[in-house]
């Protein structure tokens, strides 16, 4: 991709629940060399900034380069080559309106949330509604496709079945080239995801997006309210979503 297109492109975000193979599919966009890849940079305004909705994360003092107008600032600054972005729909739930949705090319991965929330409650047992990200999500979708920008939409169960299919597909959507060598790795530390390392064991351990564990975890009926407060907007995702390249949806 030429520089100038570069410097032209607004940054591709993908939006995300946690615990949706998102580390997975980012990996595949570290694995590359023509994108510049931000490791959920929001995450530091929702746990750490003055600004926090959450000080379950926070160690010390707030850390006042967190704050959202600085860390959107450092995303959106020029760089050589184009940005691609990971991130959870919850972490920008304080500051989600349009004006900040049109900064960027809006994509998203949803899951099951029966999937999703079993795998984050064996990972993190006490979060909230907010955490589980899926009205965020579902709010971001509204802003993007308000004017009928493209705003791909993948199933992480789709993902998992057929990566290439479904990468090819997405890059499709959003114009850029498919790279066939990215859906694969060497399992290794990727210093991407070190602001959050111990959450990525299984994208840095895997060799590729279908080596990643099935997380068969059953959902604790406490949760099963949070599951069909989550259900509706998972579906109405669902029925935007891309098919694998030459394929229709199920």
């Amino acid at each position: 991709m030429p520089a100038d297109s570069a410097n032209a492109r607004k940054p591709i975000v993908l939006w995300a629940v946690p615990r949706s193979r998102s580390t997975a599919f980012e990996r595949t966009f570290v694995e590359r060399d023509d994108f510049e890849v931000l490791h959920e940079p929001f995450s530091a305004t929702y746990y750490h900034s003055p600004e926090r909705r959450s000080d379950r994360f926070l160690e010390g003092e707030p850390d006042e380069d967190a704050r959202a107008e600085r860390v959107l600032a450092d995303v959106l600054r020029p760089r050589k080559r184009p940005v691609f972005i990971k991130d959870m729909a919850y972490h920008v739930a304080a500051f989600l309106d349009a004006d900040f949705v049109g900064r960027f090319t809006n994509s998203f991965l949803i899951r099951d949330p029966r999937r999703a929330l079993a795998s984050l409650h064996a990972r993190h047992p006490r979060f909230t509604f907010e955490e589980a990200g899926y009205e965020q999500l579902s709010r971001l979708y509204d802003h993007a496709t308000r004017d009928g920008a493209p705003a791909p939409v993948v199933d992480a169960g789709d993902l998992v079945r057929d990566p290439e299919g479904i990468m090819r597909a997405y890059c499709m959507a959003l114009d850029i080239p498919f790279v066939a060598d990215a859906l694969s790795w060497e399992p290794q530390k990727v210093p991407e995801f070190s602001s959050w390392d111990s959450w990525h064991d299984q994208a840095q351990h895997s060799s590729g997006i279908g080596d990643v564990d099935g997380e068969q975890q059953e959902l604790p009926p406490q949760l099963e309210q949070m599951f069909q407060r989550c259900l509706p907007y998972y579906e109405r995702l669902r029925a935007a979503r891309l098919a694998p390249a030459g394929a229709t949806p199920g």
